[in-house]
């Protein structure tokens, strides 16, 4: 099977999971989903440990319940392959380790686009009309992205509002390709290398609006003796119009950001109310 046939099977096998873990515990008595998306979403909810207990045993079983060549396929769609120590463990304990880890941050996340009570309606009214157009291969991507954002959340000294901005757009890509209304997240990384005779920046974004999804990454040169140089790398962008724009390989930007990761770096991210008027391509 080819490389992105695997990861297109991978995201399958999740979204097929958190599909059937949900439907069991919106079924379970003592209304547990609705307490453990309460609870997420920064509600009051008194019962919301006993839930959590819940959901992660409901994981635990998903996860145990696979076999062997779909624990390890599951293993590298998890964020466990991008850690330090993320080498393929081959051993059954590891896979399932890294895998309920994985499959419970993605139940937490649809827990937290979960609609409470009377809130349904409200969220439906909110639905905004978008024709965004995904590829395969696009999601597969997009849902790379998110795994590489999940690991800032554990930056040291990250503020919170940081990390819940970096939390809600990994939440979103991952729905994809449902959308998530009043999304406006904005995130940075910045990366700078070399000294005062000669330095290079680069900055690595994601931003998610009611309009479009952009990926970046720009970086300048400078040289006391010619100034400053600046250049993109790689742009993509979908819009909601269903137009596209693709300028340089994915696969690099990928491989650039997880540089950088390693090295010192910065980390900005912003989240707000969607623009209205953001111009689309002519």
């Amino acid at each position: 099977m080819k490389r992105n046939e695997l990861d297109r099977a991978t995201e399958a096998q999740y979204g097929q999971l958190v599909e059937r873990i949900v439907a069991r515990l919106k079924s379970q008595p003592g209304d547990v989903w609705s307490q453990f998306s309460a609870g997420i979403q920064g509600h009051d909810s008194v019962l919301f440990e006993e839930a959590d207990r819940v959901v992660k045993e409901a994981c635990l079983e998903a996860v145990r319940a696979c076999s062997n060549p779909e624990l390890g396929v599951l293993w590298r769609g998890s964020d466990a392959l991008w850690t330090s120590t993320g080498d393929d463990p081959g051993i059954r304990a590891a896979w399932e380790e890294g895998v309920h880890r994985e499959l419970y941050e993605r139940v937490r996340y649809a827990a937290g686009e979960a609609a409470l009570g009377g809130d349904e309606e409200k969220r439906k009214k909110d639905e905004f009309q978008a024709n965004f157009r995904f590829e395969a291969d696009d999601l597969v991507f997009l849902q790379k992205v998110a795994r590489r954002l999940a690991s800032l959340t554990a930056k040291p000294g990250l503020a919170p509002e940081k990390a819940a901005a970096i939390r809600r757009a990994v939440a979103a890509l991952k729905k994809l390709p449902e959308l998530t209304p009043g999304i406006n997240v904005r995130i940075e990384v910045g990366h700078r290398m070399g000294g005062e005779e000669f330095s290079e920046s680069y900055r690595y974004t994601v931003e998610l609006d009611r309009q479009r999804i952009a990926i970046g990454a720009s970086g300048s040169q400078h040289d006391p003796a010619v100034g400053t140089t600046s250049f993109t790398l790689e742009s993509l962008k979908w819009y909601a119009d269903g137009q596209t724009a693709h300028e340089g390989n994915r696969d690099i930007w990928l491989e650039r950001l997880a540089y950088a990761l390693t090295r010192d770096h910065t980390v900005n991210a912003t989240s707000g109310e969607s623009h209205e008027n953001r111009a689309l391509p002519t």
